[in-house]
């Protein structure tokens, strides 16, 4: 191989490594006036993947994922409302609200064949846009997820007064309590706190309000007409979404598969994203 080629070789191979751990960042006004921030990966013309975020958090929940996503994808890594820097209006915050900035969102951009993943609250946006949608989605992930949301009275309860005493601006150490209790062993300390960071941007109206997008009986009366794949990850530690929850969300969904991530917590991508990109990419290259 001559130098002039081998050159050539390693500048493609340094750009598209960049390309992959600097994701481009871009802002969409909605015809509603809320402006989402979202970053994009991968080929123009690759099939689409959308990935949505749990609650506090922003795109960058899928920060240790995106690297293990093939190029022929096209990544969209959605902040929604409220969240980092895409708008906090002062009222809106149902799942139905955040739900409708999803469809915008992909109608804007003209997406179809999406593969449409989410994370927690991230996932009830996915299953509200997914009963609701006209064609676009063609296929669901849910992570740390339940039917409609958290559908155990107890545990709902418990995490919606939590939510509703958050208290803004927050204290470190919560913050930190916050999100280190979503994972179960050692991740990269420097995305940990990009987590912190990105929980403490979040808007103060957010935090009460949000706490009625946690389930909506609806959204899980309306899973059993779901006729596109759907696929479940969850994690052995999941303190939150119980495994009770994952089966009877697999009960509600014709056809939809359950993974389990032994050891995972809550956050499976931040515990296992490697394995999470190969499942997810396995997932959205099916027929």
């Amino acid at each position: 191989m001559s130098r002039l080629l081998l050159l050539s070789v390693l500048l493609l191979m340094l750009a598209t490594s960049a390309a992959l751990a600097e994701p481009a960042s871009a802002l969409l006004k909605l015809p509603s006036g809320v402006t989402l921030h979202y970053v994009t990966q991968g080929r123009a013309d690759g099939e689409p993947i959308v990935l949505l975020h749990g609650i506090g958090d922003s795109w960058h929940s899928y920060d240790l994922v995106l690297p293990h996503v093939p190029e022929r994808y096209r990544v969209y890594a959605v902040t929604m409302r409220g969240h980092g820097w895409s708008d906090a209006p002062a009222n809106g915050y149902t799942q139905a609200d955040f739900a409708g900035d999803i469809t915008a969102f992909l109608e804007a951009l003209d997406l179809k064949g999406v593969t449409l993943v989410g994370h927690s609250l991230g996932s009830f946006i996915a299953q509200a846009v997914a009963v609701r949608d006209r064609g676009r989605v063609a296929r669901l992930a849910l992570i740390g997820s339940g039917p409609g949301g958290i559908g155990s009275e107890t545990v709902r309860a418990e995490i919606q007064q939590f939510v509703r005493g958050v208290k803004v601006p927050l204290e470190a150490s919560v913050a930190r309590d916050f999100q280190a209790g979503t994972v179960s062993g050692p991740v990269p300390a420097t995305f940990l706190e990009t987590m912190f960071r990105e929980l403490m941007l979040a808007a103060p109206q957010l935090w009460p309000q949000a706490a009625h997008a946690l389930y909506d009986a609806g959204t899980a009366a309306a899973l059993a007409k779901l006729t596109i794949p759907v696929l479940v990850m969850w994690g052995t530690k999941d303190a939150m979404l119980l495994r009770g929850e994952q089966d009877a969300l697999v009960k509600a969904i014709p056809g939809a598969r359950l993974l389990v991530y032994e050891g995972a917590g809550h956050a499976v991508h931040w515990d296992q994203p490697e394995r999470v990109a190969k499942d997810l990419v396995a997932f959205a290259g099916r027929d």
